[in-house]
């Protein structure tokens, strides 16, 4: 339990980091630029299962962290769109 808290700590800050430049992301962007541990050069190279995936977990740590107050969630042309605050 203790190190899957540690791994949710890391991924948050991880997320609020690639928040912290300028403009609002979606889930999708954010996913793209977290670390993964996978063989695939790029984001662009997983399997569109994966890339589901990521992007799953990126929204659990987006929904966190907007519970938090630490980020906020428009929605933007499209989709919903995150920034730090």
């Amino acid at each position: 339990i203790d190190e899957l808290k540690r791994h949710h700590l890391v991924r948050a800050e991880e997320v609020l980091s690639i928040l912290a430049g300028k403009g609002w992301k979606s889930a999708y962007e954010v996913a793209a630029q977290m670390t993964w541990d996978m063989t695939y050069k790029s984001f662009d190279l997983f399997p569109v299962a994966q890339k589901w995936f990521a992007t799953g977990e990126a929204l659990a740590h987006l929904k966190y962290l907007e519970r938090k107050g630490m980020i906020k969630k428009e929605f933007k042309e499209t989709c919903f769109k995150y920034c730090k605050i």
